[in-house]
């Protein structure tokens, strides 16, 4: 029961974060995190990596329609 505190309290800690910090709306933050722990065993997930690794993929995207225009 603790370790499920545990897992819901980094969870709403990184949406709030990768919202604060990429400029995205909450729910578009929980739903880019929903997908990325779709696949993954809850007790072995690292929120800080996977932190890193979604704002590096917003930023490749965001640069890739910026040398479009």
């Amino acid at each position: 029961m603790k370790s499920k505190k545990k897992f819901i309290t980094k969870y709403l800690d990184t949406i709030i974060e990768l919202s604060n910090e990429t400029g995205i709306s909450k729910k578009e933050a929980r739903t880019i995190l929903d997908i990325t722990l779709s696949n993954q065993n809850p007790e072995f997930v690292n929120f800080e990596l996977i932190k890193t690794e979604i704002k590096t993929f917003i930023t490749i995207n965001i640069f890739s329609l910026v040398c479009k225009l």
